[in-house]
């Protein structure tokens, strides 16, 4: 029996924990409702505030799996702290060691070499399960490794034979219960709480419970007007909030219950009768229940389809319309084994919240799906898991702000004793001299702080609105102020989402295969005949489809289609009738299409080719092909047609069909930035049952190459001079993306990241086999005209120092110089040279071929050698890295970016970013600004007032309604309306409220102010007309001159801390603020 107290959940992640088990004790409980009860129910805020140490006062450590609460610990900077509500235990009707749940509970959890026995508590039966739920996912005690492991869906562990035994079998009864246990309801809960719980949530906030502790002691120390005015302040402060925190639920409530409009057929058992339900039963869909969809479903949960195809919209996940094929599992004798991936099968899989546009499957059997992720741990469960439970950002000003207020409080503890001395001395009574010590704490948080520390941000969001960015994360904006360093994705942010297609060149088989001069897109018809395979596989090769009378698809797929003038004609069927059977698309040649008296009545043509079976485009195949068969052809002649990335396509054709000079001619297009596509062929002899059962390996090998494809992605109009302007302000901007290395080299020169006079090494990288370690090596861009190698570093060659080898790159670059790697690089960079992490996150300018993993890995990189990172993509691709980064600009308006601090409008382009981090730096500014300001306003009324005590005398009520109401709020207000700089400049702004900058700034405003009431306190007293007043008489010398004097000086710290270029417009362009300085001065002198 394993006695430990505590253990680490999801170890070496970012979502590593520590927990630790307690259990209630009576004793400690006991103690802790004594302190609540004679602390007046203080100790109760405390706990509210803190549960951590509620937890630690009414629990002791226990053994984890005997715990009835878990303490939980982040491991990151944020250190955060959760309090679960209670651990749960379920008991379920069969032993997880006896039937097939226990395998599908095992592989869930992804241990697939612990014993079976061992996912449960120790029972004698072992069917009891404990868990505990944090962030709405569930954690399972595992006895095995003595540790909780998240409870997840079919993951990696599930084979594809599994998984299509189980679209026949469907559940037994038992079965079905337990998972309804387990799992629970096929829900993406978002709890709204009532507006009452929201409220109340703002209003015991620490500083709101601060103020309402002043103005219950303003009201005995008989300041019934200015506790009145507080009160209302602080309540429409605290309205202010809960209206903003209410106007995320509707968001976050329309993304959970978008998927609810549809119905669907729901199987308990393969033999039972299916049944028709109504979308709230989608609620009670449990993992491995069979699922058969109609049209237009929005998909509730992740679901293989096993028998027939749907062609679904995923802009929920890519952020593009563009309708996506999704075919069976493969079902081939040597697939059967693989195991059930949703990255590698992801056009195999139907994800939850994309809709399905249309369905072809056989007669009398719809297409049929098995439920393998539920809930949170959907596509798009995770996407609002994102939205709910966000990373917390890096708030180093509020905790700056924390620190100061602590040093102020100290002040006041100062001054508070000085009071008690004082008044002790002159005899006052000891309840006059608690009033007079307390009120001068008091001042010590000025009432007016959370609308200062926050009406920078206020405006600066609505600046942002105006220029079509929206952020749904104000905190952020701040943040933005500080980047140092911007990603671009490539594709649809640095370039044109569309392409053109440039040149064809394809290839000649005569004898030695060599490249035909190349052929113009507008004259392809005219060059190549209909019968041409290269002409066939532009045609057939792709997964577009009419959708509304529209031919929609991928933009690379759509461009080449169109050049060929071919039709794509689909079935005409009525749509009650659409989903009848698998009937064959075809294409028809140009000339076929204008003569339809050669094909009357819709039959196909002499020279139409039909699609027999489509394989779609893998990434991590980096291909796509489809089987066809001509009109004209014997029932048993096919062929196969293949594209995609040339290097992968070459690797699949007879080494004798690829052109001697494939390298040559591929370096040439991509340094010339065309997005390049090669093409392949060969025949087969299959029978139509056969093509539907071949396995994809099968097909696609020993290919004849036909030629390549070369596509032009222009770049934006916005793209060159957003660049320009990130350049001249010395923030460091980097290319993150998908696409091949040269062509994204090529892209970084033409839009000016990497200048001509500029050095690049590509990185060179060997992955460790058993006789040879990992090497890397950094080789010169062929375009510098240097040699060849630089430098060459291996794993197990540790006789050169790092530091060495890179002031021997350094010595022989210019002083500008850049790294480019590609994704497979950065892996084994990641690996195997840890050393060169951070050299590659300084000087890496072109990061290639990155996966969307690797691309939050980068962001991480960066933010590890204390870089503040923007991330600006347009797609889910990016999301990851979006959320991760310090600032994420999306430029999709599609559901998928949401997860994004920041929406920009697509027409803006990269434009946006320059533009974000120029309002990030103006309400930076003004947020320092206005806390200084702040701060020096408290210190102002806190000598003041510690200078009259001196007397025995105060200000008045309405003294303090003047200050705190009427110069301090006006001013506050209007102060921080300065716009942004129209111009990033290249001088960043201080990062922290504790640097030496402000400090020094602060410090010096303290002492002159100081110096200058002491002034006017001895001033007056050498005065010939000055007397003394009884103390009861408010209005004496001494308070009227250090009143009035104290009013000047609010009004110039506001002048001192209005800080103009090079971050905001000079203040003189601030009209409100002049008009509102102009009026005070001039009311002040009024009253004198």
């Amino acid at each position: 029996m394993d006695s430990r107290t505590q253990c680490v959940i999801n170890p070496d992640t970012s979502a590593e924990l520590i927990c630790y088990g307690y259990h209630r004790s009576y004793w400690k409980s006991i103690l802790a409702a004594l302190s609540i009860i004679f602390s007046g129910g203080f100790m109760l805020l405390i706990f509210y505030w803190r549960p951590d140490w509620k937890l630690l006062c009414t629990h002791s450590l226990s053994v984890i799996s005997k715990s009835t609460k878990v303490l939980l610990r982040t491991t990151d900077e944020t250190n955060q702290i959760f309090v679960t509500s209670k651990t749960i235990r379920v008991t379920l009707k069969k032993s997880p060691s006896l039937n097939y749940f226990c395998q599908f509970f095992l592989l869930s959890i992804n241990d697939a070499e612990i014993p079976l026995a061992h996912y449960g508590t120790d029972t004698a039966s072992h069917n009891d399960v404990i868990y505990f739920k944090h962030h709405s996912l569930k954690y399972i005690w595992n006895n095995s490794v003595m540790t909780f492991k998240e409870l997840g869906g079919l993951d990696k562990q599930a084979t594809l034979a599994q998984l299509h035994q189980d679209s026949t079998t469907g559940l037994k009864h038992d079965d079905k219960d337990d998972r309804q246990n387990l799992y629970g309801q096929n829900l993406i809960t978002v709890k709204v709480p009532p507006y009452h719980h929201l409220l109340m949530f703002e209003i015991l906030n620490p500083f709101y419970v601060f103020q309402l502790f002043a103005v219950v002691f303003w009201m005995f120390d008989e300041y019934y007007i200015y506790a009145i005015a507080i009160f209302i302040m602080s309540f429409i402060s605290a309205i202010t909030s809960l209206i903003e925190v209410m106007y995320q639920y509707p968001l976050q409530t329309e993304c959970r219950h978008r998927h609810k409009l549809f119905q669907v057929k729901h199987k308990k058992s393969i033999h039972s009768k299916s049944q028709l339900f109504q979308v709230k039963l989608f609620q009670g869909l449990i993992i491995l229940q069979i699922v058969e969809f109609y049209l237009n479903p929005c998909i509730p949960n992740r679901s293989p389809p096993f028998t027939g195809t749907c062609i679904v919209n995923e802009s929920m996940l890519t952020g593009e319309s563009v309708p996506v094929t999704k075919t069976p599992l493969p079902s081939g004798e040597n697939e059967l084994q693989h195991l059930y991936d949703t990255d590698s099968h992801k056009r195999h899989t139907l994800f939850c919240g994309t809709e399905v546009l249309q369905t072809r499957f056989y007669r009398g059997e719809m297409v049929k799906a098995v439920v393998v992720r539920t809930g949170y741990h959907t596509a798009k469960g995770k996407l609002v898991h994102s939205i709910l439970y966000p990373k917390p950002v890096n708030m180093q000003l509020l905790r700056d702000a924390y620190k100061f207020i602590a040093v102020l409080f100290l002040i006041a503890m100062c001054g508070f004793i000085y009071t008690v001395v004082i008044q002790t001395i002159s005899g006052e009574t000891a309840a006059e001299i608690a009033l007079n010590a307390i009120d001068l704490i008091t001042i010590s948080v000025p009432p007016a702080l959370p609308l200062a520390m926050t009406i920078g941000i206020i405006y600066a969001q609505l600046r942002l609105k105006k220029q079509k960015i929206h952020c749904i994360s104000p905190q952020r904006i701040n943040v933005s102020g500080q980047i140092d360093v911007v990603a671009f994705d490539k594709t649809g942010t640095m370039t044109e989402d569309g392409l053109d297609l440039s040149h064809i060149d394809t290839t000649e088989h005569p004898g030695v295969p060599t490249f035909h001069p190349v052929i113009d897109p507008d004259y392809l018809t005219s060059e190549l005949d209909s019968k041409d395979e290269m002409v066939q596989c532009m045609v057939t090769c792709h997964t577009l489809t009419t959708i509304d009378g529209r031919i929609l698809g991928d933009p690379l797929d759509l461009k080449m289609f169109e050049a060929t003038k071919w039709q794509l004609v689909e079935p005409v069927i009525e749509e009650e009738s659409q989903y009848d059977q698998i009937q064959m698309t075809y294409f028809r040649p140009p000339m076929v299409a204008s003569d339809m008296s050669a094909s009357p009545n819709g039959v196909s043509g002499g020279d139409d080719i039909g699609v027999v079976r489509q394989f779609p485009f893998a990434s991590v195949l980096q291909r796509a092909s489809v089987i066809t068969r001509a009109y004209r052809a014997k029932p048993k002649e096919m062929k196969v047609y293949l594209k995609g990335a040339p290097e992968m396509v070459a690797s699949l054709c007879l080494p004798s069909t690829v052109p001697a000079d494939f390298h040559e001619v591929l370096k040439s297009y991509t340094q010339q930035g065309f997005r390049m596509i090669g093409m392949a062929c060969k025949d087969l002899s299959l029978t139509w049952l056969k093509a539907q059962k071949i396995e994809r390996s099968a097909v696609e090998c020993d290919l004849k190459f036909l030629g390549l494809v070369a596509l032009q992605n222009k770049l934006k109009p916005q793209s060159k001079g957003a660049l320009l302007k990130l350049e001249k302000a010395e923030i460091r901007t980097v290319m993150v993306t998908g696409d091949n290395l040269l062509t994204a080299l090529s892209v970084a020169h033409e839009s000016g990241m990497i200048r001509p006079h500029e050095d690049v090494l590509l990185a060179s990288t060997s992955d460790a086999s058993e006789n040879s370690p990992a090497t890397l090596q950094w080789n010169y861009a062929d375009n510098t005209g240097k040699s060849r190698a630089c430098s060459r570093i291996s794993k197990i060659d540790k006789s050169v120092s790092i530091f060495v080898t890179i002031c021997i790159m350094t010595s022989q670059l210019v002083p500008n110089w850049h790294l480019a790697v590609s994704g497979h690089d950065f892996a084994i960079i990641q690996n195997y040279f840890p050393e060169w992490k951070e050299i590659l996150s300084v000087k890496g300018t072109v990061f290639a071929r990155m996966s969307p993993d690797q691309k939050t890995e980068l962001m991480e990189n960066l933010q590890s050698v204390d870089h503040h990172v923007c991330m600006c993509g347009d797609g889910a691709n990016d999301c990851g890295a979006l959320k991760r980064a310090h600032a994420g600009v999306s430029l999709s308006e599609h559901e998928a970016s949401v997860a994004a601090p920041f929406t920009s409008h697509t027409d803006l382009g990269i434009e946006c970013v320059p533009t974000l981090i120029r309002e990030g730096r103006a309400a930076l500014v003004t947020s320092f600004g206005m806390f200084k300001f702040m701060a020096l306003y408290s210190l102002i009324q806190f000598c003041t007032i510690t200078l009259l005590y001196n007397d025995l005398t105060n200000l008045s009520d309405v003294m303090y309604l003047y200050i705190d109401l009427i110069i301090i709020d006006l001013v506050a207000v209007t102060m921080s309306r300065n716009h942004a700089c129209k111009y990033l400049h290249k001088k960043h702004p201080p990062y922290s409220l504790l640097s030496v900058e402000m400090l020094v700034s602060l410090m010096v405003h303290i002492i002159l102010q100081l110096g200058a009431q002491l002034l006017v306190f001895f001033m007056i007293r050498r005065q010939c007309w000055y007397t003394t007043l009884t103390p009861a008489q408010v209005m004496t010398y001494d308070t009227s001159a250090l009143f009035y004097f104290s009013c000047f000086l609010y009004m110039s710290a506001s002048v001192a801390f209005s800080r103009g270029f090079p971050y905001r417009t000079p203040i003189y362009k601030n009209y409100l603020f002049i008009g509102s300085l102009l009026f005070l001065v001039a009311f002040t002198l009024f009253l004198i």
